[in-house]
């Protein structure tokens, strides 16, 4: 990592930050037709694929990928709630082979709220919740 660059990756160029932004909505669009059946497990299964693939670590490339996942998703005038978000996010990993694990939580204090993110490597690339969640399913 250089002093001009702390997260060790190289700078996107224009066209490359174009290319992930219509890779992030076509992802989306897809996330948000298969969200329509009831089987989170499956549907997470059919997004990453049927290949079992040796997943690496990149936790650089991961972070860089959860942002722009974050900033393009948040500009939508539809829905993109933090579930969303995560099945995105976790479907881009995937397509680079890096590991990743979707969480989804709950708490029930002081309303019941859900929350959903993505770890990589055991940490949270997308905001993880805040205390008091308890994880409910890892996919």
């Amino acid at each position: 990592m250089s002093a001009s660059n702390p997260r060790g990756l190289a700078p996107l160029s224009p066209a490359a930050k174009l290319s992930l932004v219509g890779e992030i909505l076509r992802t989306y669009v897809i996330v948000r037709w298969r969200m329509r059946g009831n089987d989170i497990r499956a549907m997470v299964a059919q997004l990453r694929g049927d290949a079992e693939v040796a997943r690496h670590s990149d936790r650089p490339l991961a972070r860089r990928l959860a942002r722009a996942v974050s900033r393009t998703l948040r500009l939508l005038p539809t829905d993109s709630r933090c579930l969303s978000r995560a099945l995105v996010l976790d479907t881009l990993l995937t397509r680079r082979s890096l590991q990743s694990v979707v969480v989804i939580a709950a708490r029930a204090e002081p309303d019941f709220v859900a929350h959903a993110w993505v770890e990589h490597d055991g940490i949270p690339v997308l905001p993880a919740g805040s205390a008091g969640y308890q994880r409910l399913i890892d996919l």
